[in-house]
């Protein structure tokens, strides 16, 4: 594999290894050995090193006592807490929505519930299932306008990658969360932000729940 220079190379190989590390291609516990990377991008290894540094400050990946570093393993604690921040985080969104979401607005969300439905009706692919509740995230922080706030709820969702790509993939789990994105834009129409906050809460503790289960 080798890396074509459009950027910065050690930004170039941090969002490699990032992108296996969360596609799962990297397994949790794996060693990430600069040299065997290095020959694998065709590349010195300064740049395999300052990448491995910058994901070490995300947490994806740490230090070994012994030398080296390995991909980290998310645990329940971890989960918990990514989830404390994300309920924290979204109650801002959710209320800047309340506020500013217009009659433009709804209608976008209106037609993504509708061909989100359309679209399990007759499910086959989980992947677009996925994009479309994806993008009913991205409108909400699309209508919030909340740049860092976004920002930081995008870097801990994906921590999280593969854990939500199981979720997708239960029925029950895809039901369930199709119905609180409903409850939720029905409130947005409504102006009601205490009950927007609510469903959106339980909405992701109940992600935060089948995660723990799935570990």
């Amino acid at each position: 594999m080798k890396i074509q220079k459009s950027k910065p190379m050690r930004e170039l190989v941090y969002e490699e290894l990032k992108r296996l590390i969360i596609e799962g291609e990297i397994e949790p516990g794996s060693r990430i050995v600069e040299t065997e990377y290095a020959e694998k991008f065709q590349i010195s290894r300064t740049p395999i090193r300052e990448a491995i540094r910058m994901l070490e400050l995300e947490g994806f990946v740490e230090s070994q006592s012994k030398g080296g570093v390995i991909v980290k393993t998310i645990t329940k604690d971890d989960i918990e807490e990514i989830y404390r921040i994300r309920i924290a985080l979204e109650s801002i969104i959710i209320e800047e929505v309340i506020k500013k979401a217009g009659a433009r607005d709804i209608r976008r969300l209106t037609r993504l519930m509708e061909d989100t439905e359309d679209l399990m009706a007759e499910y086959e692919d989980e992947k677009e299932v996925f994009e479309l509740f994806s993008e009913f995230n991205n409108i909400l922080y699309d209508i919030a306008d909340l740049n860092r706030v976004r920002e930081m709820i995008t870097n801990i969702k994906l921590y999280l990658s593969s854990f939500r790509r199981i979720a997708i993939e239960n029925e029950e789990r895809r039901e369930i969360a199709f119905k609180d994105h409903k409850a939720i834009v029905e409130a947005i129409k409504e102006k009601d932000i205490s009950k927007a906050l609510e469903v959106n809460k339980l909405h992701l503790e109940r992600s935060r729940d089948f995660i723990v289960g799935s570990l």
